[in-house]
């Protein structure tokens, strides 16, 4: 039987909505019975009707973007395999220098702006939260905080996670997407992971995909928010390790395991390591890939073959049957520069979608435990 991402099952959905019009006509007036019974069935042939569009409508866009792959992963019951780490090799020589970015990231600074603490306020769920306006960017966004269990402000400083949502997104969905505390908690009280604060932020201001970068002209500063006002209020209103002590790590799943590649890379000062949950190496920001030149620029091929100042490690995880995500981790393996080391972590099945990227995340945030100096 055709999966609900191939052609065939995209073909046959169409053939059925399209059938389903004039079948209904032509069964509208053949309908028999008292009237209460006529109008049941008419009523059904509506249904049958708008079934068949929206299958018609969910098989295109799920072929295209290969959300979900078999019938067990849209009905919940697929066993998606354990994830298999692949090392990467040494980097590749020294590149020719790059051409500039159209959208610039934040230049990179180890000394965050001096600022007060920020209230940040509980829902009960444990997480914590605080809107803030960036001193620097000027960026408006949420800031979502978890702290481990045991957190205190006189106790062990500690390292900090970013996490990245995807777009539409908004920090919360990366917590519970990904089921972040679970995954980490556990991890923790094994001892595969030190206590961690796990910080999500607004990248999606207005509503929109800017990629996490600086947007030019009158947009917003993304990554100058993400770089250096976030860490700037982490820092003053909790009692986390000094970047210079120990340098953040990103992690982000879809658009937002983009931006984790392409902020570690252009920002090797504050950003040890990243890990990207299915990310694709041509962002889907407008803003970056608004002309062939602009593709280019800010490719993540483009920027991790530039390489870095200091040593940054990337995991590139992906689903071989999200085809498109793994071309891109491959790629993405093989283009990296001085400095730069990627590994890839594999799941066998799962497309675009929740479910995937939760598998992922245990094996990324193992790996993360063990790359905290790039």
């Amino acid at each position: 039987m055709p999966g609900p991402a191939s052609r065939l099952f995209e073909l046959v959905a169409i053939l059925v909505a399209v059938a389903s019009i004039p079948l209904a006509l032509l069964v509208w007036n053949r309908v028999r019975g008292p009237v209460a019974l006529r109008a049941v069935q008419r009523v059904l042939v509506l249904l049958v009707c708008q079934v068949a569009a929206v299958a018609a409508v969910f098989a295109g866009v799920n072929q295209a973007n290969r959300f979900y792959v078999t019938w067990d992963e849209l009905f919940g019951t697929a066993d998606l395999g354990a994830a298999t780490i692949v090392p990467g090799a040494a980097a590749a020589a020294p590149q020719p220098a790059q051409a500039p970015n159209t959208a610039a990231p934040a230049t990179p600074t180890t000394a965050a702006p001096t600022v007060a603490a920020v209230p940040f306020t509980g829902d009960g769920s444990g997480l914590v939260s605080a809107q803030v306006t960036g001193a620097r960017s000027g960026v408006n966004g949420q800031i979502l905080v978890w702290t481990p269990p045991g957190y205190t402000a006189t106790g062990d400083p500690l390292p900090v996670l970013l996490a990245l949502d995807g777009s539409p997104g908004d920090p919360i969905d990366t917590f519970n997407g990904l089921q972040l505390v679970a995954k980490a908690s556990e991890l923790i009280a094994t001892g595969a992971m030190k206590p961690t604060l796990i910080v999500s932020a607004t990248t999606n201001v207005g509503g929109k995909d800017w990629g996490c970068s600086d947007a030019p002209a009158d947009g917003p500063k993304v990554a100058t928010w993400l770089t250096q006002d976030v860490p700037a209020v982490i820092s003053a209103s909790f009692h986390v390790l000094a970047v210079s002590a120990q340098r953040w790590q990103v992690m982000g799943y879809s658009s937002g395991a983009s931006c984790a590649v392409r902020l570690a890379v252009t920002t090797p000062a504050l950003f040890s390591a990243a890990a990207s949950l299915a990310g694709a190496n041509v962002p889907d920001a407008r803003v970056l890939s608004g002309s062939a030149q602009a593709r280019k620029d800010n490719d993540l091929r483009t920027l991790v073959a530039a390489g870095t100042d200091r040593p940054v490690a990337l995991l590139l995880a992906a689903s071989k049957q999200d085809a498109a995500t793994t071309s891109d981790a491959v790629q993405l393996q093989k283009a990296v520069g001085p400095q730069v080391s990627a590994d890839l972590e594999l799941l066998t099945r799962g497309g675009h979608n929740w479910d995937t990227w939760q598998a992922m995340t245990s094996p990324a945030l193992s790996w993360l435990a063990q790359h905290t100096n790039g």
